[in-house]
């Protein structure tokens, strides 16, 4: 395993969060690296450097993807709702 330094871009392999490292913690005998995007501390051991290029293309599919969800869920969301509507124009009350 390499030694990682702080400003090296590192990569979490259990949940993909991409960062660079800020610091280091020494915690029951285990060396852990706090992520600039995160805040939170990963052991080192689980750590996977990454090369400035991949996180940038990582970062650009992952918030594309996520707004094309959004969208797609909107849309969705806007044509279910006319279909439970039966056309009346009850006010209640």
């Amino acid at each position: 395993m390499s030694e990682f330094e702080i400003g090296q871009t590192v990569r979490y392999s259990r949940t993909g969060t991409v960062g660079k490292i800020v610091s280091f913690a020494e915690i029951d005998g285990s060396t852990f690296a706090e992520i600039d995007t995160t805040g939170l501390l990963y052991r080192i051991d689980q750590l996977v450097e990454i090369h400035e290029e991949m996180r940038a293309s990582a970062e650009k599919v992952d918030v594309k993807k996520q707004i094309l969800d959004e969208r797609e869920k909107l849309r969705e969301m806007q044509e279910s709702a006319w279909l439970n509507v039966d056309q009346s124009c009850e006010g209640g009350g």
